[in-house]
């Protein structure tokens, strides 16, 4: 996850419905942070994650997760301050 912003500070929260979804790793995307395709140089591989639930997800915005595209606080970011 190289493009992403190392001075976000925060995740992404969002609350999506049953699906899957492809987080944007190269930063070009119109719709992040989701792919839109624009990474077709092959450098970049988008990160595929499923929701099975209607429910808040917490995309990393650092790129210092060991959990991606999920944010594990790695960054030093408190989740338990975040999730409420």
């Amino acid at each position: 996850m190289d493009k992403m912003n190392k001075d976000a500070g925060m995740p992404i929260a969002l609350t999506l419905e049953p699906g899957v979804y492809h987080r944007c790793t190269c930063g070009q995307s119109e719709y992040l942070p989701f792919c839109d395709g624009h990474h077709q140089s092959g450098e970049f591989t988008p990160i595929r994650f499923e929701v099975h639930k209607r429910e808040k997800v917490y995309l990393c915005s650092c790129g210092e997760t060991g959990n991606p595209p999920h944010c594990d606080g790695s960054c030093g970011v408190e989740l338990k301050d975040i999730i409420k």
